[in-house]
């Protein structure tokens, strides 16, 4: 892999996007069957950190909790009913990799530049716990699923 960046059709650099957008990793979604089951293997097995009791999204049909591995955030995700999209996706596939999620500055900005760039976003929503969060599934352009979480206040631009 090379260094370079390449260009859109407006000529703006895609590491340039990155930047104005404040784009970061911030965890990879894995989904479970069971938050408590796979919770034995990530930190009984592996030895990785639990940063989360389990968390209701009712909204969203799933169960997480988040372990770190060093540096790395994991967020497990079990769904708890049949319109769980992650329940579906472990019918099909069994458990694994579900999405990334990229941190953004702005939400909104975020969204309007992906979109322009040929994203699409299909899912938006907020997550209250210490301070509400805004979040977003994209796919991209080849229909890989991914996830936008909006920095806290205080971490803008960090």
């Amino acid at each position: 892999m090379t260094s370079e960046s390449s260009s859109s059709s407006d000529g703006t650099s895609t590491a340039a996007v990155g930047a104005k957008l404040g784009l970061s990793f911030h965890h990879v979604g894995v989904a479970v069957r069971s938050i408590e089951e796979a919770l034995q293997t990530y930190a009984g097995v592996f030895g990785f950190e639990p940063v989360s009791d389990p968390i209701d999204v009712e909204h969203e049909h799933v169960r997480v909790c988040f372990v770190r591995a060093g540096d790395v955030l994991i967020e497990l995700v079990e769904g708890v009913d049949d319109e769980s999209p992650v329940r579906q996706l472990l019918e099909r596939t069994g458990a694994g990799t579900y999405h990334i999620c990229y941190q953004v500055d702005d939400l909104d900005q975020a969204i309007r530049e992906l979109r322009a760039r040929r994203c699409f976003p299909f899912k938006r929503f907020e997550v209250t716990g210490q301070e509400p969060r805004r979040f977003a599934f994209l796919l991209t352009p080849d229909r890989q699923l991914f996830e936008l979480c909006e920095a806290p206040s205080g971490e803008i631009g960090a």
